[in-house]
């Protein structure tokens, strides 16, 4: 009976318009932290957290240009570089100091090949992919090589294509042997040499590290060798921090964990923004509903206040209006959860079929943390309701 006479003079449409609103709110804000969750969840399992290896160096510029030394990294920048907390491991590039000439002869299917290239060398503990026959040790005559994966892509779709050549395989390319000449001006030494294996993590010609130091050590005076490259070992989920000093100091990389911390940069802030969006929505519905019940009150006044003269306290009539605002905060709560649920289910099946399974993820956090922002969205309200109310039973009027 309370009830009728109490939202007698209300529209249903300004009620509905309301609560749509809210829900609204809710969902997005829901939707938001839930996909918040997965994300972490994804950057915080076994999948997410692969090990990242990058390749940095300084930009090149027109003082490198009259003075090649500009390209070197100073001890005080290598230290710099230890002591960030993005880093787990690193070493620099050990390079050539001599001339490295390689050449096969022509045979029935392949030309004469001769051209000039270069050595680099790290320890094996930054490969990604380490051949058996990967090794060097003193007197021995025959160098195993490894390239990019990359470099055998362009040779078969780029140069053999247009010098009318036949591709190679992987397998093939492991079975040719060639000749290469080491020489500067006082000092030559002839090896042979054959692609050892492929890697995928670094765009260099890598021969064993022995190798090198020992073949560095005959062609040069110099012990020490300032380095031009150095490969980062990355901590899981440390990305962005990478992308900020690269900025901030102005070295370079082209590998791909670079871009991945731009898109976890990115990723952060759309996600801030879409949950300041998700606020602000559930702010303009918070306002809009205490307004819709300022108005059910106020077009209501006089039935409250014949009520009051009854003898109904404003408790009561405060009780009526709160159980009703309970009832639909519950049912736009339960709405709100049930579609997130479904939703949420569907983008893990969807990452499930792409071998993506998230054991971690739960949906409850962000349920939980939705049903303290509706908890104090029913607080707000029941303390405006209760103002309203018991202004009108002293007053007889708002």
């Amino acid at each position: 009976m309370l009830r009728k006479i109490l939202f007698n003079n209300i529209p249903a449409t300004y009620t509905i318009g309301a609560v749509v609103g809210v829900l609204i709110g809710f969902l997005l804000l829901m939707l938001t932290l839930n996909a918040w969750n997965l994300y972490t969840a994804f950057t915080g399992s076994t999948q997410g957290q692969s090990e990242q290896y990058v390749t940095i160096n300084k930009k090149v510029g027109l003082l490198n240009s009259l003075n090649s030394s500009f390209s070197s990294f100073k001890q005080a920048e290598i230290d710099n570089i230890q002591q960030q907390p993005f880093l787990d491991d690193w070493a620099p590039y050990l390079r050539s100091t001599f001339g490295v000439q390689a050449s096969r002869q022509a045979s029935a299917n392949m030309p004469y090949m001769r051209t000039e290239m270069f050595f680099e060398a790290l320890p094996n503990r930054f490969l990604d992919h380490k051949p058996e026959d990967f090794t060097w040790g003193k007197g021995q005559t025959h160098i195993p090589i490894i390239i990019p994966k990359e470099y055998l892509n362009l040779y078969n779709f780029g140069f053999a294509k247009a010098q009318g050549l036949p591709n190679v395989s992987e397998k093939l390319v492991g079975r040719f042997s060639f000749d290469i000449r080491l020489s500067d001006r006082q000092r030559k030494e002839q090896y042979t040499g054959s692609v050892a294996g492929f890697t995928n993590r670094v765009q260099s010609l890598l021969v064993p590290y022995a190798f090198l130091k020992s073949a560095n050590s005959r062609f040069s005076n110099s012990e020490t060798q300032k380095p031009d490259r150095l490969i980062l070992k990355i901590k899981p989920n440390m990305e962005k921090d990478l992308y900020r000093y690269l900025e901030k100091k102005g070295f370079e990389t082209t590998h791909d964990a670079f871009q991945g911390g731009r898109v976890a940069l990115f990723v952060n802030i759309s996600g801030t923004v879409l949950l300041a969006i998700a606020a602000l929505i559930i702010l303009l519905a918070l306002i809009i509903y205490a307004l819709t019940l300022q108005l059910t009150v106020q077009r209501n006044k006089d039935e409250i206040y014949q009520l009051i003269l009854l003898g109904y306290s404003h408790r009561t009539i405060f009780f009526v209006y709160t159980v009703l605002q309970s009832v639909i905060a519950l049912f736009v709560f339960a709405l709100s959860a049930f579609l997130v649920y479904l939703l949420t289910g569907e983008a893990i099946d969807f990452l499930a079929q792409r071998y993506i399974n998230l054991e971690n993820f739960s949906i409850v956090p962000g349920v939980m943390t939705s049903a303290l922002v509706m908890v104090g969205f029913l607080v707000f309200l029941a303390a405006n309701t209760y103002r309203l109310v018991r202004r009108l039973s002293l007053r007889g009027t708002i």
